[in-house]
C-alpha cells in the first residue's frame, strides 16, 4: 500500500515537475515593392528593417544559446533582400539619397521633405537636428541644401539598430555630429546598410545548422490561401461581409503559391522548411488539406480559429496540438495565444522592459500552473510580426527584447518552462479537427475583402485571369500565357488588398493602388491586349475638409456671405493658394444639405467673381458616384488625371447658358465609355446655380439618384473649350453622407454632462492630427432609443464627429460598447478583454451591443456564453447630426413595460490594432495613445454614460493592484 502510495507521488510530482513548453514564432514579411512596369524598386522598408530588426533578431540569440525560436521569412522578403544585394534593387529613398543635391529636381526635393519623417517620432526626439528639421517643416519654410544632406543623413542613420551604430566607429561619429553632413558621410551610411543586410540569411543559417532556431516560409506571394480556394471563406470568416461579384476559386494557383514558396526557400537554405505560415494567419477546412497534400508539416494561426473550429478557447485547449487529415496525409496546427502575443506587439511597448517581461514571465507561470497536471506535453504558442513593433518600445526594444531571453533562460534552469521549436514536438499527441473554422490572425477576413474597394479589387484580377485563360483557351502562346499567369499570382498578395478599403491606419495608400493596378495592367498588355479603362482609375480616400458636411439653407444668390454657409463643410484648394497659376481659379468649396437638396458653393481666388466668368466659354462640372451603380469613367472629360474614384454622373453648369445670374444645371450618365444626357424635367425647378460673386449650386437628391443614408463621392471640376483649367480636391473626392431618416417612436433619453470624456478625470487625446479638433470626440452627450416596431433604434449623439479614415459607417473615433442588464443570470466581465473594467455582480449583464465605424471592428451582438453575431444589428451615423445609430433586432431584446432594465453604456477610442479595439491609454499622451492612466490596469473607457457629474469619474478611478475598476449600472423601469 504504502509503496503504491510513494510511486503515486513520484508519479504525480514528475508530471507537475515538467516544463511549459513555449514555441515563439517570429513572423518576417515585406510585401514586394517592385514597380512591375518599370522595374524600379518604390518602398524602402525591406532595406528599413533589414539594417534594424532582422539581422539583430538573429544576432541577439547568440548571447541566449539555450533560447529557441522560429523565424518566418516570407518568399517576397527573401527576394529583395537579394536583389539589394545583388545591386537591383535600389528604392525610391535610396535613389534621391544617393543623388548629388545639385542634381535633385524640385519634385525629388519636396519627396525627401515630404518622407524622411517616415521614422517613429521617438527617434526624431533624440536628434536636435532632426526636431529642428521637422519643425522647419512643420512651419512650411523651404528646406535649404545643408537641410536636405542632414535630413537624407539623419533617416538613413536613425533606421539603423543602436547597438550597430554603438559598435561601428564611423556610424557613432555621425550619430554624435548630429548636423553639417557630407554626401561622403551619406555614402558611409548607405555602404554600411548594404553591410548589415549582407548578414542576415548567413546568421539565419548558422543558427539554423546548430538547432538553435527553426525557418519556415509561407506560399510565394503571400496570398489569403482560403480566399484563392473558395470566395465562401470570405463569408465563413464572418457572415456580414459582402462577396466580391466575380469567381475566385482557383486551387491551382493555390496549389502553385504553396510550391513556389517552399521550392524557393529551398534554393536559398539548401532545405526544405517543416512547415508554414499561412499568409495573415489564414486557414480553412480545404486550406489546411490543401497544405497537407503539398506535404506541409505544420501551421500556425489564431486562437479564434480554434473557437471557430468548435473547441472551447483556454490555456488548456491552447497549449493541445491538433491536426487536419485528408487521405492519409495530415498537417498539425498550433493556434497562438492572442493576448500574449498583443502584448509583445502593442502593450509592452508602453511599459518599462523589466515590468513587461516579468509581466510576461508571470502569465506564463500562471498557464503552467493550470495546464500542467493534466498535460505534461503542453505547448504553448506565441505569434507576432517580427519587425514592426520595436520603434514603438524605448530603446528600439533591445532592452525588452535581451531581457526577454534572459528571464526565459532563467526559467528552464529552473525546469518552469522550455523555449521549443515547432517541428521539435510534431510527433506530440494532437487532437483530430472534424472541420477547421475559417479566419486569419485578426479573426475574419474584413481587412482584405468586404468593403467596395477591396472586392473591386478582387474582381479586377478576376477578370484579368478570365482574359489569360481566354487567351490560352484561343492557343495563345504558352509563354505569353506563363508571363501573365506569374502576374496574376504577384497580384493575389494579401498586401494588395490590405491597403484597400477604409480599414486600415493609412486607407488607400497611393503607392500599393497604383502598382496593383500597374499589375493587372501589364497582364493585359502581356496578352497585346489594351487594359480596361477600369484599371486606370485610382481608389483614393476622401479628403478631409474643415467641419463636416452638415444641414444648411443658403439664400441662393451668388452672394458669399458665410453665416447662410455655417453649418457647411469647407474644403480649400491647395492650388487656389500656393504654387498658383494663372488656371489655378478655384480657392475652395462649401458642401452641404437639407432633407432634399445638396448644396455647393464654389469660391475664386481672391480678385475674381464668378459673374466675370459668364459668356467666356467655362463650364463647371460636378462628377459623382452614383448610388448602387457599378462602372465609371477613369477620367474626366478633357483630362488625363484620375479623380481617386469612378465617375458615374455628371452635373454641368454652362457659364454661357447664365442669364440674369441664373442658370439650370444639366445631368450627364456615363454609359458604355461615353457621356450622354441624362437629365430628366421631373426635378427642373429644383436644379439651380446661381453666379455673382461665387458659385451657389442647388442639386436635388433626386438628380443625384441618392436617397437618405446614401453616400456620394464628388469632385469638381473647371473646364473651358475641352481643357480642364482646375479640380477640387485634386485627386482624392469628397465624401456626403446623406443622413438616415430616423423612425421610431421615442421610449429614452438619457443625458450625460458636457465635457467629461476624460475617463477617471485624467484622460487626454493622442497628439497625432487625426484627432483634431481635441476634445469633443469622445464626449457623449446623449443615448436616445426608439421604437421601431420590429427593431430598437439606439441614437448616441457626441458634442464632435469627424471621419479622417474614411469608415464606412461614417465615423471614425467613437467605440461604443452597450451592456445590458434584463434578466436573471449573466456575465460581470466585460464581453472580450479590451476595455479594462468589470461590472457590478448585482447587475451582471445578458446582451453586448458593439458600435464602431467599421463593420469588423463593431457591428455584433454578443451574449454570457461568449457567443456573437452581426445578424440583426446595423451601425450607421448621422455625421451632420454628430450621431451613431445602432439598430437591433427585437430577438434579441424586448423587455415588458415596467420591467428594471439596467444600462452599462462605455466610450472609447477605436483603435483597429488595440484589445478589442480600444486604444491604449499610457502615461502620457503619444501621437497614437491616450495620456494619463497611472498603471496598466487603467480602464480604456473614456466617457461613461451617467446624468450627473463626478459619478464617471469616481468609478473609473478605482483601479490599480491588478484590479480593474467596477462599474454601477444606469437603470430605468422600461416606459
Amino acid at each position: 500500500m504504502k509503496r503504491t502510495f510513494f510511486t503515486l507521488v513520484l508519479a504525480l510530482s514528475a508530471v507537475f515537475a515538467q516544463p511549459l513548453k513555449v514555441a515563439i514564432l517570429w513572423h518576417q514579411h515585406q510585401p514586394p515593392y517592385e514597380n512591375p512596369v518599370t522595374g524600379q524598386y518604390e518602398g524602402p522598408w525591406a532595406r528599413m528593417h533589414g539594417v534594424n530588426d532582422y539581422p539583430w533578431m538573429a544576432e541577439v540569440l547568440k548571447e541566449f544559446p539555450e533560447i529557441k525560436v522560429t523565424f518566418d521569412y516570407t518568399s517576397t522578403l527573401l527576394k529583395q533582400i537579394e536583389d539589394y544585394l545583388s545591386g537591383k534593387a535600389k528604392d525610391a529613398y535610396w535613389r534621391v539619397s544617393e543623388k548629388p543635391l545639385e542634381e535633385l529636381s524640385p519634385e525629388e526635393r519636396a519627396f525627401i521633405v515630404e518622407r524622411f519623417f517616415d521614422i517613429n517620432p521617438r527617434f526624431v526626439e533624440k536628434s536636435p537636428r532632426y526636431k529642428e528639421l521637422q519643425a522647419k517643416k512643420i512651419r512650411g519654410e523651404t528646406f535649404a541644401d545643408q537641410d536636405l544632406q542632414d535630413l537624407r543623413v539623419l533617416w538613413n542613420l536613425y533606421w539603423i539598430n543602436v547597438d550597430y551604430i554603438e559598435r561601428d566607429p564611423g556610424l557613432r561619429a555621425l550619430y554624435r555630429k548630429d548636423r553639417g553632413f557630407t554626401q561622403e558621410d551619406l555614402a558611409y551610411v548607405l555602404k554600411k546598410h548594404l553591410e548589415l543586410m549582407a548578414t542576415i540569411l548567413p546568421l539565419h543559417k548558422e543558427l539554423w545548422e546548430r538547432g538553435q532556431i527553426d525557418l519556415i516560409t509561407t506560399p510565394y506571394y503571400h496570398p489569403i490561401l482560403p480566399i484563392l480556394l473558395d470566395k465562401e471563406a470570405i463569408r465563413e470568416s464572418n457572415p456580414a461581409l459582402a462577396l466580391p461579384k466575380e469567381p475566385i476559386a482557383w486551387p491551382e494557383d493555390a496549389a502553385w503559391q504553396v510550391r513556389a514558396g517552399r521550392d524557393y526557400f529551398q534554393k536559398l537554405f539548401g532545405k526544405a522548411p517543416t512547415g508554414m505560415w499561412p499568409p495573415e494567419g489564414a486557414v480553412s477546412q480545404k486550406a489546411a488539406e490543401l497544405y497537407a497534400e503539398e506535404g506541409i508539416g505544420f501551421l500556425v494561426t489564431d486562437e479564434a480559429i480554434l473557437g471557430k473550429s468548435g473547441f472551447p478557447v483556454n490555456p488548456a485547449t491552447l497549449t493541445r496540438l491538433y491536426r487536419v487529415e485528408k487521405e492519409g496525409k495530415q498537417v498539425v496546427l498550433f493556434f497562438r495565444h492572442r493576448d500574449l502575443s498583443d502584448r509583445i506587439g502593442f502593450s509592452y511597448s508602453q511599459m518599462p522592459a523589466e515590468r513587461a517581461v516579468e509581466d510576461f514571465i508571470g502569465a506564463l507561470l500562471e498557464i503552467r500552473r493550470q495546464v500542467i497536471g493534466q498535460n505534461p506535453n503542453a505547448v504553448l504558442t506565441i505569434a507576432l510580426d517580427g519587425e514592426n513593433a520595436w520603434e514603438n518600445y524605448p530603446n528600439n526594444g533591445n532592452d525588452f527584447r535581451r531581457l526577454l531571453y534572459k528571464r526565459l533562460a532563467e526559467e528552464q534552469k529552473k525546469g518552469t518552462l522550455e523555449t521549443v521549436l515547432f517541428s521539435e514536438v510534431l510527433n506530440l499527441p494532437s487532437l483530430p479537427i472534424a472541420r477547421l473554422g475559417t479566419g486569419g490572425w485578426a479573426g475574419d477576413f474584413a481587412m482584405w475583402a468586404g468593403e467596395p474597394e477591396e472586392n473591386e479589387a478582387w474582381d479586377r484580377l478576376s477578370r484579368a485571369r478570365q482574359a489569360v485563360l481566354a487567351y490560352q483557351a484561343q492557343g495563345g502562346d504558352p509563354q505569353v500565357v506563363e508571363k501573365a499567369m506569374g502576374l496574376i499570382y504577384a497580384a493575389q498578395a494579401s498586401d494588395w488588398f490590405w491597403w484597400y478599403g477604409q480599414d486600415t491606419g493609412f486607407p488607400n495608400n497611393p503607392p500599393f493602388d497604383e502598382a496593383f493596378r500597374a499589375i493587372l495592367q501589364a497582364v493585359y498588355q502581356t496578352l497585346g491586349q489594351k487594359p480596361p479603362e477600369e484599371l486606370y482609375i485610382a481608389v483614393r480616400p476622401p479628403v478631409q475638409p474643415q467641419g463636416t458636411p452638415g444641414r444648411v439653407k443658403p439664400n441662393l444668390d451668388g452672394r458669399a456671405e458665410a453665416e447662410e454657409w455655417k453649418g457647411a463643410a469647407y474644403l480649400p484648394d491647395p492650388d487656389g493658394t500656393t504654387m498658383q497659376t494663372q488656371d489655378d481659379l478655384i480657392q475652395g468649396l462649401y458642401l452641404g444639405f437639407d432633407e432634399q437638396h445638396v448644396y455647393l458653393r464654389v469660391d475664386l481666388r481672391d480678385g475674381l467673381q464668378a459673374r466675370d466668368l459668364v459668356g467666356q466659354g467655362y463650364r463647371l462640372h460636378v462628377y459623382a458616384t452614383t448610388p448602387n451603380e457599378e462602372g465609371g469613367a477613369a477620367f474626366p472629360e478633357g483630362g488625363e488625371v484620375s479623380l481617386g474614384f469612378p465617375l458615374q454622373q455628371r452635373i454641368t453648369l454652362d457659364f454661357n447658358q447664365v442669364k440674369e445670374g441664373q442658370a439650370v444645371l444639366v445631368r450627364y450618365a456615363y454609359r458604355e465609355g461615353a457621356w450622354v444626357l441624362a437629365s430628366s424635367p421631373a426635378d427642373l425647378a429644383g436644379r439651380r446655380a446661381f453666379l455673382d460673386q461665387v458659385v451657389e449650386m442647388r442639386i436635388p437628391y433626386t438628380t443625384l439618384k441618392a436617397e437618405a443614408g446614401d453616400t456620394l463621392r464628388l469632385a469638381v471640376v473647371l473646364e473651358k473649350e475641352g481643357r480642364i483649367l482646375d479640380t477640387a480636391p485634386n485627386g482624392n473626392p469628397l465624401a456626403l453622407a446623406l443622413p438616415q431618416r430616423l423612425s421610431g417612436k421615442e421610449v429614452l433619453v438619457v443625458k450625460d454632462p458636457e465635457g467629461d470624456e476624460h475617463g477617471p478625470g485624467t484622460y487626454t487625446y493622442p497628439k497625432e492630427s487625426a484627432f483634431a479638433p481635441f476634445q469633443g470626440l469622445f464626449d457623449l452627450l446623449e443615448m436616445r432609443i426608439l421604437d421601431g416596431g420590429a427593431t430598437w433604434t439606439f441614437v448616441f449623439t457626441f458634442k464632435e464627429m469627424t471621419n479622417p479614415w474614411g469608415a464606412p459607417a461614417g465615423f471614425s473615433h467613437q467605440l461604443i460598447n452597450v451592456y445590458v442588464d434584463f434578466k436573471e443570470g449573466g456575465k460581470t466581465e466585460t464581453f472580450a478583454k479590451g476595455a479594462k473594467v468589470a461590472f457590478d455582480p448585482e447587475h451582471p449583464w445578458d446582451l453586448f451591443l458593439k458600435a464602431a465605424g467599421w463593420p469588423q471592428y463593431g457591428q455584433r451582438v454578443g451574449f454570457p456564453d461568449g457567443t456573437d453575431t452581426a445578424d440583426g444589428v446595423v451601425v450607421a451615423s448621422n455625421p451632420a447630426d454628430k450621431q451613431v445609430i445602432l439598430q437591433v433586432d427585437k430577438k434579441y431584446f424586448n423587455p415588458a413595460p415596467g420591467q428594471k432594465v439596467c444600462f452599462y453604456v462605455l466610450v472609447g477610442s477605436q483603435d483597429g490594432y488595440g484589445p478589442d479595439h480600444f486604444r491604449p491609454v499610457g502615461k502620457e499622451a503619444g501621437p497614437w495613445n491616450l495620456g494619463g492612466a497611472q498603471n496598466e490596469d487603467a480602464p480604456l473607457v473614456v466617457d461613461y454614460l451617467w446624468p450627473e457629474k463626478g459619478v464617471q469619474e469616481a468609478m473609473l478611478s478605482q483601479y490599480g493592484g491588478g484590479k480593474y475598476a467596477v462599474l454601477k449600472p444606469y437603470c430605468v423601469a422600461w416606459p
